[in-house]
């Protein structure tokens, strides 16, 4: 018996050890598949901006060579001396280029110009229907500047990056007639070297083109080169990098031994005595460098960054325009430390710092300059071509995840950048320039880097005028609340409006709520504006009972710690009961903290108050969120019922959406209803409810009132639903 037992026990014990380890490895399995995946997109994506940044610097070397008076007047001159002394130097003396040639309007190469002719003359190259197909790459191309084109094409085995500019004349550029005016064409050769040191910033050793890709390769989604007529001639390859199975292979003989027990407790034990060898590591490195490091990610502070950058080095770089910035600001950082407090803050900073280290090159100077802004600096001669790949890899790092304290929150950035452009600029104007980029990129609320470019200057002037009319209007009752109703389909009963905030201001007339509520929402004004709308309702609503009326929320609203009483109270002051609320929310909050969302909107449901998730399927929506949150109602977007009837594909989503809607018992309503062929094809769709122009147009209260009186009890906008609809403004 007590043999028996101990059989049982043992094939227990070992039936337990068997599905460990067969769960253990498919799960490292599976972790080292995606972090394949991972460093491969990233990789991908660093290329392609590297890519378009090469791109970008052969257009930008033909445009200031061809935007250019005098080399108009010398050409026009036929001053062969001047012409080859000026524009062939970009050749002979700079090297920036291994061709350069100029096309007369009549086809003729009158100057070539080749570092070299191991490919042939340049007027062997750019032979009659290769002028022809450039020529025809012109078409409609502007006479301005930064109006270059780019192309490609075959010369032997080799590839020819080429741009395209006018010379022009930059006085008389709108005067000439463009067919008047000549070709200047400036290429680089797509050869080992070249592509070496590209590849060598993302750490790409292989980095090449292949004459002969594959539908694998694109698959695959190495990035295509295609010729003037669109013929693919070849592809960027490289190999892959496979981190994950690096670390699997050094994990294997570990998961071998089938003794998961001891692997556990060997590898706590080996993971504490790391923990005590780098905590005592850094306190040590923490003493020495404690003044010019930050404590909590090892990287420089601003002390210490600003000492670098007003160093020798960084100056001279500055100053030969060899140098950029890269400032990074983490979007509503402040809500992660009011979710769970600074010490989980302290450790997302941590890690996210060690993200974003993973995209920065060697030779890049890295720090933290404020709690969640970090700072990346570049030098040398690449750092104008390279700083636009690295920017855009720091935004797209971040598109995963962060899992602190039992949390996940979902971090994005402002990421803006400046090179060093033109002769002696100072750090501390190229640092201010990054830092305007940036707030750029925050406002915009851009989802990819934003570079410098003069016109920044003004529009944070307009944006810092706008705050402070904002702030006035708020305070002298400048704005006012008009409201949309939402119909029942079937009947065309009005069974709810939406309040909508509108600004009428004496400096900028109407204002768009897409212009003022961001920078309400980056100046703290939109609780004050939130409060308002809601009070508003609130006294609007005693002349239309029993109707309920929706109210947006801003995902900076709902991170305010008082929120919900104030709603309340406010609702108790004018006897209106919650229940006649619906509050609209964007999806931002629930995706960047969902476990924190999730409790303020069910205290906000046990309120009373209704929910409802505006602008459903443009974002991260899921099946997930509708049956996580407490949702009575979810709004598809104008986007997709402005296809209605037209694509077969919007059809199919809203008709998806509606019996999701019908299955999670959530009310659907399709908003953005322009025409009666629409609402008649969301009738056939069984949409529950519509909102649009074409039912009615948004109205102050007393317009609601009186459309109600008109409308009787029956609130029907038309009496026979299957009447064409009459609108109503």
């Amino acid at each position: 018996m007590s043999i028996s037992i101990a059989g049982r026990i043992t094939l227990n014990l070992v039936a337990g050890i068997v599905v460990t380890i067969i769960t253990v490895v498919a799960a490292v399995l599976w972790m080292a598949e995606a972090q394949n995946e991972q460093a491969q997109n990233n990789t991908r994506t660093m290329v392609t901006g590297g890519i378009v940044a090469m791109e970008d610097n052969v257009k930008a070397f033909a445009n200031d060579y061809a935007w250019w008076e005098a080399g108009y007047n010398a050409y026009m001159a036929h001053d062969e001396a001047w012409v080859d002394a000026n524009f062939g130097s970009g050749i002979k003396d700079t090297q920036i280029s291994d061709i350069l040639v100029i096309i007369s309007p009549e086809g003729d190469i009158p100057y070539a110009w080749a570092i070299d002719n191991d490919h042939g003359q340049p007027r062997d190259i750019f032979s009659p229907e290769i002028r022809a197909k450039i020529k025809n790459l012109a078409v409609g191309m502007p006479v301005e500047n930064e109006a270059a084109r780019a192309g490609y094409f075959r010369v032997g085995n080799d590839v020819l990056l080429i741009a395209v500019a006018r010379i022009a004349p930059v006085s008389r550029a709108s005067e000439v007639d463009p067919a008047t005016l000549p070709f200047l064409v400036q290429g680089v050769y797509l050869n080992e070297k070249r592509l070496h040191d590209l590849g060598r910033q993302f750490l790409i050793e292989d980095l090449q083109v292949d004459l002969t890709p594959t539908d694998s390769n694109l698959a695959d989604g190495f990035p295509p080169i295609r010729d003037f007529d669109g013929k693919l001639i070849g592809a960027f390859v490289w190999t892959p990098p496979n981190p994950g199975f690096v670390v699997l292979r050094s994990v294997a003989p570990a998961i071998a031994v089938g003794m998961m027990v001891f692997v556990l407790i060997a590898l706590w034990t080996v993971l504490r005595a790391r923990r005590l060898a780098l905590s005592q590591a850094f306190s040590e490195r923490q003493a020495m460098t404690a003044a010019r490091r930050d404590s909590l990610t090892d990287l420089l502070n601003r002390f210490g960054f600003n000492e670098f950058s007003e160093g020798r080095a960084f100056t001279a770089a500055c100053a030969r325009g060899e140098a950029a910035i890269i400032y990074l600001d983490v979007n509503g950082f402040k809500s992660v430390n009011d979710s769970i407090g600074h010490q989980g803050g302290d450790e997302l900073v941590k890690r996210l710092a060690e993200r974003l280290a993973m995209v920065m090159p060697p030779d890049a100077t890295f720090a933290r300059v404020g709690g969640d802004e970090f700072v990346a600096a570049l030098l040398g001669p690449t750092a104008s071509h390279a700083v636009a790949g690295i920017a855009s890899a720091m935004v797209h790092v971040l598109d995963q995840s962060f899992a602190v304290g039992g949390f996940q929150f979902q971090v994005t950035a402002a990421v803006g950048y400046a090179v060093a452009e033109g002769s002696d600029i100072v750090p501390a104007e190229l640092m201010r320039r990054a830092d305007l980029a940036m707030y750029q990129a925050k406002n915009s609320a851009e989802r990819d880097a934003v570079q410098y470019h003069s016109g920044m200057e003004t529009g944070a002037l307009h944006k810092k005028r706008l705050g402070v009319a904002l702030r006035t209007a708020v305070e002298a009752g400048e704005l006012s609340v008009a409201y949309q109703p939402i119909v029942r389909t079937s009947d065309l009963t009005v069974i709810s409006v939406e309040a909508l905030v509108r600004w009428d201001s004496p400096e900028f007339g109407r204002v768009s709520p897409a212009d003022f509520i961001p920078v309400a929402e980056e100046t703290g004004l939109i609780h004050d504006i939130g409060k308002f709308v809601f009070q508003t309702a609130c006294q609007d609503m005693a002349e239309w009972p029993g109707l309920k009326v929706s109210i947006n929320v801003s995902p900076a609203q709902l991170r305010e710690p008082n929120f919900a009483n104030d709603f309340a109270a406010i609702a108790r002051r004018n006897a209106v009961v919650p229940n006649r609320f619906k509050l609209e929310l964007t999806e931002g909050l629930l995706v960047r903290n969902p476990t924190i969302a999730k409790r303020k909107l069910a205290r906000l449901k046990s309120m009373g108050f209704g929910l409802s998730l505006d602008d459903f399927g443009t974002g991260f929506s899921s099946i997930g969120y509708l049956r996580q949150f407490p949702f009575d109602w979810l709004k598809i977007d104008k986007s997709f019922v402005a296809e209605l009837g037209t694509n077969p594909t919007s059809n199919a989503l809203i008709q998806s959406m509606i019996a999701l809607g019908d299955a999670l018992d959530i009310a659907v309503v399709a908003e953005g209803i322009e025409t009666a062929e629409q609402l008649q094809l969301l009738r056939l769709l069984q949409c529950e409810y519509v909102q649009g122009f074409h039912l009615a147009r948004p109205m102050p209260a007393s317009e609601v009132t009186a459309l109600l009186a008109r409308l009787g009890d029956s609130r029907k906008i038309v009496e026979d639903p299957s009447r064409a609809i009459e609108r109503t403004s």
